[in-house]
Order: C-alpha cells, then sequence, then structure tokens
C-alpha cells in the first residue's frame, strides 16, 4: 500500500476500503483450507514520526474441517486492528505492508474447534457415540461416578 503522501505531510489520512488476498503460502500448513478476500474498512493516519495508526473492521470467510464431521465448513470472522504498524514501514520506503498485519491478526481468529454439526446421532459405531456438551452435563451413565463420589468425600 503507497502511503507517500501520508508520510510527506499532504494528506492527515488515508482512507481505506479495499478487499486484500493473503496469498495460499502463508496458511499452508495451518488448519486454513482456503480463505476468502478480506475486507478491509477504516483509516490509516501518521499523528507524528514514530507513529502510524491503522484503525480498522476487517472481515472474511475461512474454510476449515468441521471438528466433528471433517467436512469442509465456513468460518465467518471479523477483528479490529488498532494499533501501531510504523514497524511495518519498508525502510526508505513509501510503502506498508498490509498483508503481514492482516495475517497477524488472522492467525488469532482461527479456532482450535469449530463445528456446525447440530445431530450427533449419526457419528457412532460398536460401542461408542459423539455426544454434545449438553449432553455431557447430563450423562449419568458415567462408569466412574461412584469412584468420583468416594473421592469429592475424601
Amino acid at each position: 500500500m503507497n502511503i507517500k503522501e501520508l508520510l510527506d505531510g499532504n494528506v492527515n489520512n488515508i482512507s481505506i476500503d479495499e478487499e486484500f488476498t493473503i496469498p495460499k503460502e502463508e496458511y499452508a500448513n495451518t488448519d486454513i483450507i482456503d480463505l476468502e478476500k478480506i475486507k478491509v474498512k477504516g483509516n490509516l493516519t501518521y499523528p507524528d514520526v514514530d507513529d502510524l495508526l491503522l484503525e480498522v473492521d476487517c472481515s472474511s470467510t475461512m474454510k476449515l474441517n468441521d471438528s466433528v464431521s471433517l467436512e469442509p465448513v465456513n468460518y465467518p470472522f471479523s477483528f479490529k486492528i488498532s494499533e501501531n504498524v510504523a514497524e511495518f514501514l519498508e525502510k526508505d520506503q513509501f510503502t506498508l505492508d498490509i498483508i503481514s498485519i492482516l495475517w497477524e491478526n488472522i492467525v488469532l481468529e482461527i479456532p482450535i474447534r469449530y463445528s456446525e454439526v447440530t445431530n450427533y446421532d449419526e457419528y457412532k459405531g460398536d460401542g461408542w457415540r459423539v455426544i454434545s456438551e449438553d449432553e455431557k452435563k447430563v450423562n449419568t451413565n458415567n462408569p466412574f461416578k461412584d469412584l468420583l463420589k468416594e473421592i469429592e468425600k475424601e
């Protein structure tokens, strides 16, 4: 992103309303299968020599494997960036590497587990089945229930 006019003081801020593509190489070794363009809307300001403030709202959708079904599912996400990004300025250049800034924030949005499965009945086998968190809380068929009561008494 060219920010020469901002750094020269010709403008007070740069309005951003764009879509950016994160290269597939960035997320090749992550849980992300695919990543749509990142919609970025906000402002970039240069209040003084040591500060370059980026204040934007970002949103997109990443494709992940469902934690239960292992089928690809879309995971919509959004985040705000409000930080000093002077460290991302390329030395003696008038450009800002916004892709690096976006990627640092997207990494924080990748969920550890994500599932769209609501009916767990089809996920079962011989002697096992997947249960929901709610069912786990009310399940009274715990073979260790008596042992747990004994431990709680001590």
